[in-house]
């Protein structure tokens, strides 16, 4: 093993460590899922979060061209 997997393994784990910390100290909110229905929820989204929704919207489709941008091949002539 080289010097460059060891450090991408401890950040790996580090990371893991610090994101399971955090889900597991957090002091979730109880509540039932019956409280809210899918016209109040659509409501929020799309009124109070329109703009959020749509930029991510964009992000995720420009992930998706870059993605598929690196994954075609070159061809050889």
């Amino acid at each position: 093993m080289n010097k460059r997997n060891v450090f991408v393994g401890i950040t790996l784990v580090a990371f893991l460590v610090v994101v399971m910390g955090a889900l597991l100290t957090a002091q979730w909110p109880a509540g039932s899922l019956v409280d809210t229905n899918n016209d109040d929820l659509s409501s929020m989204i799309f009124n109070e979060y329109g703009l959020a929704v749509l930029v991510v919207g964009i992000v995720l489709f420009v992930s998706m061209l870059g993605g598929v941008f690196i994954a075609q091949e070159e061809e050889n002539e």
